[in-house]
C-alpha cells in the first residue's frame, strides 16, 4: 500500500542573518549539509501566522513563477517553530544593496529594469500581483541579473482582473490603495515607477522626501496630488525620455499609467544617447561629479554648491581643461546639455 505522506528530514546550518523581513521573519546565508550547498533560507514563526498555508502558498507562487528573471525556490518546510523557505543564495545581494552604496549609470538602470520587468511580465501572464515590487526585493543573480523575489504579499487575481491584499507598506503603495480594496496589476506598475524612481535619485533622496511626512493622512495627500515622491528632482544626467517613462508609471490615474510591464519594458528599450554611461557622485558639501571614460579617454564635470564647473578630458598622457564649459556659474540646463553633448 502506498504512503501518501512521508515526512523527510532536512538538515542546514544557519549562518549570518543576511536580511530583516519584519519582526516575525529573517533570512540568513545557510549551508545545506546533504546538498553541500549555498542557501539563503527564509524563516518565519508559526506563532506569528494566523495560517500556516500562506507561506507555503508563498513558495508554491515561486514554484510556478519558473523564469530566469525570477528568483527560484529549493524547497520549503518546517519545525516545531519555524516554517523554513530555501533559496538559492546572491552574495550580489539586492538592488537595494547597490543603491545605498552609489547612484547607478543610466545604462544600468535601464538593464536593471528590463530584467526586473521580464521576471514581473512572468508573474502577472500566471494571474498574480506581486504586491511588493521594491529594491530591496529585486535580487542580483551571479551574472549580475535582476531576479524579482520574496511573494510574501502576492495574490491571485480573481476572474475580474483583480486581487485583495491588506498588507501594505505605506511608502510604496499607489494611490488608490489608500481608497479601494481590489486591485489591478497596474499596483505594481506604480511600484515599478517607484523603483524606477530610486534608481534614478537614490536612495537617500526618496527617504529624505518620505520622512517630511509626519501622518498618514499628509502622506496620503502628497501621493494623490503627485507631490510624492517629487518628480523634479531628478539628477542631471537623467535623460527627458526616462524622466517621462517614470512619470508615467507613477501617474495617479490608473488609465494614464502603462497598461502593462511588457510596455515599460519596450519604452525602455527605446532609449540611447550619451547620457547612459555618465556615472554620478555627489560629495557632502553638495559638490556634483559626472564621470564617464570610452575606453581611451575620460571625462568629468565637476559641479560645486555655487555653480562654478570644471570640466576635463584625460589620456594616459595628459588632463585637459575643456575651457567652454569651466564657467562661474553653469545651471541645469547647460549641465545637462554638457551631459548630453560630450
Amino acid at each position: 500500500m502506498l504512503n501518501p505522506h512521508t515526512e523527510a528530514n532536512l538538515r542546514f546550518q544557519l549562518g549570518d542573518e543576511i536580511g530583516a523581513e519584519g519582526k516575525n521573519s529573517a533570512v540568513f546565508h545557510a549551508h545545506d549539509l546533504q546538498l553541500d550547498a549555498d542557501l539563503a533560507i527564509k524563516r518565519v514563526r508559526k506563532d506569528s501566522m494566523n495560517d500556516v498555508a500562506h507561506y507555503y502558498r508563498e513558495a508554491s507562487i515561486l514554484y510556478l513563477s519558473d523564469h530566469a528573471n525570477v528568483a527560484p525556490i529549493h524547497y520549503a518546510c518546517e519545525d516545531d517553530e519555524f516554517i523554513y523557505l530555501a533559496m538559492p543564495y546572491f552574495p550580489l545581494g539586492s538592488l537595494n544593496k547597490v543603491l545605498e552604496q552609489r547612484f547607478l549609470t543610466v545604462r544600468e538602470i535601464v538593464r536593471y529594469s528590463v530584467q526586473l520587468l521580464s521576471g514581473l511580465h512572468n508573474i502577472h501572464s500566471k494571474g498574480l500581483i506581486h504586491f511588493d515590487i521594491k529594491p530591496d526585493n529585486i535580487m542580483l543573480s551571479n551574472r549580475n541579473e535582476a531576479l524579482v523575489s520574496d511573494f510574501g504579499l502576492a495574490q491571485k487575481m480573481h476572474a475580474g482582473g483583480k486581487a485583495v491584499q491588506p498588507l501594505m507598506y505605506w511608502k510604496n503603495i499607489p494611490p488608490e490603495a489608500f481608497l479601494e480594496d481590489e486591485h489591478t496589476p497596474a499596483f505594481d506598475v506604480y511600484q515599478v515607477g517607484l523603483t524606477l524612481y530610486r534608481m534614478c535619485c537614490g536612495n537617500s533622496t526618496f527617504y529624505e522626501q518620505f520622512g517630511e511626512y509626519k501622518t498618514t493622512e499628509e502622506f496620503a495627500i502628497a501621493v494623490h496630488t503627485a507631490a510624492f515622491p517629487d518628480r523634479h528632482q531628478f539628477p542631471a544626467h537623467i535623460p527627458n525620455t526616462l524622466r517621462t517613462i517614470v512619470k508615467k508609471c507613477l501617474a495617479v490615474s490608473i488609465n494614464e499609467r502603462y497598461k502593462a510591464v511588457i510596455e515599460v519594458a519596450n519604452a525602455l528599450a527605446n532609449l540611447d544617447g550619451n547620457e547612459l554611461d555618465w556615472s554620478y557622485t555627489t560629495d557632502d558639501d553638495g559638490t556634483r561629479t559626472w564621470t564617464k571614460s570610452d575606453g581611451e579617454r575620460t571625462f568629468t564635470l565637476v559641479v560645486a554648491p555655487n555653480g562654478s564647473s570644471t570640466a576635463t578630458r584625460q589620456t594616459e598622457k595628459t588632463t585637459q581643461k575643456l575651457k567652454d564649459w569651466c564657467i562661474k556659474a553653469m545651471d541645469e540646463k547647460t549641465i545637462r546639455r554638457f551631459l548630453k553633448e560630450v
